[in-house]
């Protein structure tokens, strides 16, 4: 068996990260689900949450943050749909803070949605998790 997985992560727009790698952590819809080569097929909806991609020497190499979408998994392949796709590298904590005083004058359905969305963004940008498996 092979020590790597093929791994694409899409947005609407554009393809984002697209690699062999050796584990991939995505935020599935009951909980989140490690990826590893060989793994058995699976099609999940994905909850907001960030998505850990790790090289063929486990250790991390990107972490994304996805506001939702799917995942399609076969023993050699993982594709991630996200809704939005965002670096967590690239995300400022700060800006995102100043996002949610704006939001909160307005409290319009939409407006919760974007409320939530940026507080998983802050959780995900403060998460612990392990950079080498």
């Amino acid at each position: 068996m092979e020590n790597f997985i093929a791994f694409d992560l899409v947005s609407p727009e554009t393809l984002i990260f697209s690699d062999e790698v050796g584990l991939i952590i995505v935020p599935g819809e009951d909980g989140d689900i490690g990826v590893l080569p060989g793994h058995s097929k699976v099609i999940s909806s994905l909850r907001p949450g960030r998505v850990l991609v790790y090289g063929k020497d486990k250790n991390l190499l990107k972490s994304f943050f996805v506001s939702g979408g799917f995942v399609e998994i076969n023993p050699n392949k993982c594709i991630v749909l996200g809704e939005e796709v965002f670096v967590i590298s690239d995300l400022n904590k700060d800006n995102l803070k100043k996002q949610l005083d704006n939001i909160e004058k307005d409290k319009s359905e939409k407006k919760l949605e974007e409320h939530n969305k940026i507080n998983l963004m802050i959780k995900a940008i403060d998460a612990e998790y392990y950079l080498k498996i």
